[in-house]
């Protein structure tokens, strides 16, 4: 059946959830933020803008718009707020509170206007409606963040039944408690089918930025490396070194020993750097037989010592399809990404046209 095929596929989502590091977690949470704020940021501002007409039925219920025109505009500093706040900073974290916050002004303005009518029986409507604004946020939050506000939203109830005397607050209550506990269930599994797109999405990006012979970056990441300013991003202090490498000679082992010969030698370079690098760290297949491999936290002499000991592992090694040699060439990055990859573009160059088999440092 496919309830419980669903079934199966939805708790399997919320295992991987589970299972998820911290960071990553954070990761797909800002994610979900970042897809789904613009519809529920347009949502919430027509759902306050909309609050403001109902003065017509604050109307019909006092006789008069004048008690309730205050508490009905007062939504619109709300929304200068979330407007201001949101301006000066666009973190996922902010753009969540700040939804929230957007979410208990109308609840807040609601009671307001509650307390100024002559007749608030129809209080129980508009506080089960607001649980809308959270099933809404819920798309950008987590579902903690829907749970802390429920029980905030539950407290608001109670709060201003102290001042407005609701004839209906036992049902509210009542009633209150397992929607707040119905959104919250209905959240997770809102949760775990973006988490499906998320690893789909995941997939496919991986798979744009993989050489899928190496298995190891390919060109595509060094372009995102320069237009994302990815590297003028490392805090100044951190020093960062970059190396090319090339295999000696691969043209003679393809033709020796056949391309099939040329492609397990590739394969087996880049899973050996992958292997010799650090997390944070890139290696990336520039093309052909070149590598390039960029060093978080390493200084140009740390860089040199690692790829020698690498050039040093390669020649030694008997695991390897055939017998081969690297050369490199090595560099510190100045802040200048095109001209970096020039100067070690050229270290390569004098490693390859002074005997090979060398690590060539400028």
């Amino acid at each position: 059946m496919r309830i419980v095929s669903s079934i199966k596929t939805i708790a399997a989502l919320l295992k991987d959830l589970r299972s998820m590091k911290p960071r990553e977690k954070a990761e797909f949470y800002k994610a979900k933020c970042e897809y789904y704020q613009g519809i529920v940021e347009l949502g919430l501002l027509v759902a306050c803008i909309t609050t403001i007409f109902f003065i017509y039925s604050d109307y019909m219920i006092n006789g008069s718009f004048i008690p309730t025109l205050i508490p009905r505009l007062s939504i619109l500093v709300f929304i200068a707020i979330f407007f201001i706040v949101t301006h000066f900073s666009n973190n996922s974290r902010t753009m969540v509170v700040m939804d929230f916050f957007l979410g208990h002004g109308m609840v807040i303005a609601a009671s307001w206007t509650a307390y100024n009518l002559v007749d608030n029986s129809n209080s129980i409507t508009g506080i089960i409606i607001v649980n809308i604004l959270w099933l809404v946020i819920g798309y950008v939050s987590t579902p903690m963040d829907t749970t802390i506000n429920g029980i905030i939203f539950v407290c608001e109830i109670f709060i201003t039944n102290i001042f407005n005397h609701y004839i209906s607050y036992e049902q509210i209550i009542s009633l209150e408690i397992p929607i707040i506990t119905g959104i919250i269930f209905v959240q997770y599994i809102m949760t775990a089918f973006f988490l499906d797109r998320y690893r789909i999405s995941q997939k496919l990006e991986e798979a744009m930025i993989t050489d899928p012979l190496t298995q190891v970056y390919n060109r595509h990441v060094l372009e995102k490396i320069r237009t994302e300013n990815i590297l003028e991003k490392i805090p100044s202090d951190e020093p960062i070194s970059v190396a090319m490498l090339d295999i000696d000679d691969f043209k003679k082992i393809n033709d020796e020993n056949g391309h099939y010969t040329g492609d397990i030698t590739l394969f087996y370079i880049g899973q050996k750097l992958s292997k010799d690098t650090h997390e944070g760290e890139y290696v990336i297949r520039y093309g052909g037989e070149e590598f390039v491999i960029i060093f978080r936290n390493c200084d140009i002499d740390t860089a040199r010592d690692r790829m020698e000991k690498f050039r040093t592992e390669i020649e030694n090694a008997n695991d390897t399809p055939v017998p081969f040699t690297i050369s490199v060439g090595v560099s510190a990055y100045t802040g200048d990404y095109t001209m970096t990859l020039r100067t070690v573009d050229s270290a390569l160059y004098e490693a390859k046209n002074t005997g090979k088999n060398r690590v060539v440092v400028k």
